[in-house]
């Protein structure tokens, strides 16, 4: 399209138009800040962590502003196009269109490893299903992974939650790991839990001094000759409540009749869990470094991947979904779109492929699997 056709400068637009241009550059430098979110510890510039949550639509808001301008033939277009290609790191983090996929690499040595937030296992009945449970594990099974680490676990042996019994049947499994920092009732238990085809020959567990609530477990894996350390990790739990939950889509705990419709408080619990996780991370990540083994980390951070949080892990660890993923890899199943906050990362000498996002919605998170490559 030749450049004389453009017009540079608004001066000439009518009001219509002019306001549109000031829009533009409103959002083409929300969107630059957007992009900082994820240098600023959220203790210190709390404003640009919310800024990262809302980059999806600040994304697709300066997509839109950008074909606006460019079918407009005004070369106005070219600010949108140059905010847009300095974030082309962060848009690889949510969007990925170069996977590498095989359906053969038996010629390589392989662990297939999944992470899954569970959700408890549907207890409370929030997709109104009496089968999610079952389908969960047929799932898991169809699936075959090698190593499987849940959060939000939760096992029974009152009744007919015995969900460790029916994992380890049902899928094969010998070993496992469970670690839980609730109990409600006796027998009852949540948390978190790694299962593994490969023997688990040490572990331990890792607590947080803000939230109890919120751990990390190890594991240390035999597989051929290589012994690996498995990290399942639940971080900075939002604890929306059912108000909260009407507004962002997803479901929290059931409110009872006689409990009241709670206040509305998203603001301040997002607030509250971005300065938690970097308090948590600061605890944590000095001793996944230190691991004496290779390492790969499963994890629902509760963050996306514009965020502080994520930059964390993000330097010395490769997201598997950015080396072998395809699409879109929303993780989170409500109304914020493109909301990915489960990662599975692994060391840099390690290889991945087969990167998958599942579509199903037992849960209101989507499992996630990769294979990795020794």
């Amino acid at each position: 399209m030749p450049v004389s056709i453009f017009n540079f400068g608004i001066k000439n637009m009518n009001w219509k138009w002019r306001l549109l241009a000031y829009i533009t550059i409103v959002f083409n430098f929300l969107l630059f800040f957007s992009y900082l979110s994820y240098l600023a510890d959220p203790i210190k510039s709390i404003w640009l962590s919310f800024l990262s949550l809302i980059y999806p639509i600040l994304f697709l808001i300066n997509i839109i502003l950008f074909l606006i301008w460019f079918f407009k033939k005004k070369l106005f277009f070219l600010t949108t196009l140059l905010f847009l290609i300095c974030g082309m790191y962060h848009h690889s983090r949510f969007i990925q269109l170069n996977p590498k996929i095989s359906h053969d690499i038996s010629f390589q040595s392989k662990l297939k490893v999944m992470s899954f937030n569970v959700r408890l296992f549907d207890l409370y009945n929030w997709s109104h299903n009496e089968e999610t449970k079952s389908k969960i594990i047929s799932f898991i099974k169809n699936e075959n992974p090698d190593i499987l680490c849940f959060q939000e676990y939760y096992y029974d042996s009152n009744n007919d939650f015995i969900t460790r019994d029916l994992i380890l049947k049902e899928l094969g499994i010998e070993y496992y790991h469970e670690s839980f920092t609730n109990e409600t009732l006796k027998n009852a238990h949540f948390g978190l839990a790694t299962f593994s085809k490969y023997p688990i020959i040490e572990k331990n567990n890792i607590e947080f001094e803000n939230d109890q609530s919120n751990h990390c477990i190890w594991s240390d894996i035999v597989f051929n000759t290589d012994t690996l350390r498995i990290f399942n990790t639940h971080l900075g739990s939002i604890r929306f409540n059912h108000s909260d939950y009407n507004i962002i889509g997803g479901k929290g705990s059931p409110l009872w009749p006689h409990q009241k419709i709670p206040k509305q408080d998203i603001i301040n619990r997002l607030k509250i869990g971005f300065i938690k996780r970097s308090q948590q991370l600061k605890e944590l990540l000095p001793i996944i470094d230190k691991s004496p083994f290779k390492k790969i980390i499963c994890c629902d951070l509760n963050d996306n991947p514009i965020s502080y949080a994520y930059n964390q892990f993000n330097n010395n660890y490769k997201d598997a979904f950015t080396i072998s993923g395809l699409g879109i890899g929303g993780t989170y199943i409500g109304k914020v779109p493109f909301l990915r906050i489960d990662y599975i990362w692994h060391d840099k000498n390690f290889e991945s492929m087969n990167f998958k996002t599942h579509p199903f919605e037992f849960s209101d998170h989507r499992a996630i699997s990769v294979d990795i490559l020794f």
